[in-house]
């Protein structure tokens, strides 16, 4: 697949906000076919209803949820805000990893391998790694807007790589220009919007290739030895428990996704899926309980989502995995930081 990002021009956001209304359009026609006694009469039609405006709650545009009022009253759709916005966040425990690579007496280095996962609402796409030290956090070079994936790969050596954290995109233009939250790169600070003090939730590295997820301020985080950090959310499964309670599920509704945890035995595990009927007709994407029964199928023991939606790619070996869902002269979202796999 050509992946060329010699042109720099953002393509106009105005196709972004068709497809999201066509979106709308789907779900509501959905909806209905599935009959208001359904819907209106059933656990099963109201768990539907919630979706749908999570869903649209969780994307670039959630002000569209205003044209969803007549699925649920304001005070429910309230709750999914906060759902959304304050999930309960759990601590990892920090224990020494031991990775594959190590118990290796021939001394060879395993090769990262991706698996192909079909389902009826996404296909997705599993990357593991065996070796978690030669995965990183690295972010743009520009202060004023972001870079697509495979630039971020190419620039610093690696192979592969998925998307990281969210972005602030005021203006709707997809610039993945100023990073949402903590951003520690190579064990420097390089975002850190409420000081050094204040507890966010992340996904983070230490020196030693484990990985951690919680709630830390950058100070507990240096003193642990982070030497990468992101945030973003929710936390999916935190030492080996299913973190995604229905509400979570619920307020995050189906979408294009993007994950990473760790295994028991040390890789690192990162896993995207397509979705919002964008490539795939008949692709409404994941819910957050689908990412958690992903990892689990490989063992991990903590995992995080990373920014989603038109923001979700992955490649290797300079291939896109799926196409992103989004429209830009690249093809692919300009990104403020991505998590890409080094060689030694």
């Amino acid at each position: 697949m050509e992946l060329s990002t010699t042109k720099r021009n953002y393509i106009p956001r105005h196709p972004l906000k068709l497809t999201v209304w066509r979106i709308i359009v789907i779900l509501i026609l959905l909806l209905f076919l599935s009959g208001s006694e359904f819907l209106y009469g059933t656990n099963k039609g109201h768990q539907l209803r919630r979706m749908t405006v999570g869903t649209v709650l969780s994307s670039q545009h959630p002000q569209y949820v205003k044209y969803l009022s007549f699925l649920l009253p304001q005070s429910e759709i309230k709750e999914l805000y906060q759902a959304m916005l304050h999930p309960p966040i759990k601590q990892s425990s920090v224990t020494p990893v031991v990775t594959k690579d190590k118990k290796e007496s021939t001394g060879k280095k395993e090769s990262v391998n991706v698996d192909t996962i079909n389902t009826a609402n996404f296909t997705a796409k599993v990357m593991v790694v065996p070796d978690p030290t030669t995965v990183h956090l690295v972010g743009t070079k520009y202060s004023t807007k972001g870079q697509p994936l495979s630039d971020l790969i190419k620039e610093n050596n690696g192979v592969a790589g998925i998307n990281g954290g969210g972005f602030y995109d005021p203006k709707g233009n997809g610039s993945g220009a100023q990073p949402k939250g903590i951003v520690i790169i190579n064990g420097k600070v390089i975002n850190s919007p409420h000081g050094y003090k204040v507890p966010q939730l992340v996904g983070a590295i230490l020196k030693n290739g484990e990985f951690i997820t919680g709630s830390y301020s950058v100070n507990q985080l240096e003193n642990l030895g982070v030497r990468d950090a992101v945030s973003f959310g929710p936390q999916l499964i935190v030492n080996g428990q299913n973190q995604v309670t229905s509400n979570i599920d619920d307020a995050w509704g189906w979408a294009p996704r993007t994950a990473i945890g760790q295994a028991k035995n040390g890789s690192i595990v990162m896993i995207i899926t397509d979705g919002r009927y964008y490539w795939d007709k008949t692709h409404r994407g994941a819910t957050m309980s689908d990412i958690v029964h992903l990892f689990e199928k490989y063992h991990v023991t903590n995992a995080v989502a990373m920014d989603g939606g038109g923001s979700t790619t992955m490649i290797k070996d300079g291939v896109l995995q799926l196409k992103p869902a989004t429209q830009t002269s690249v093809g692919m979202r300009y990104l403020p930081n991505a998590w890409i796999v080094i060689p030694h």
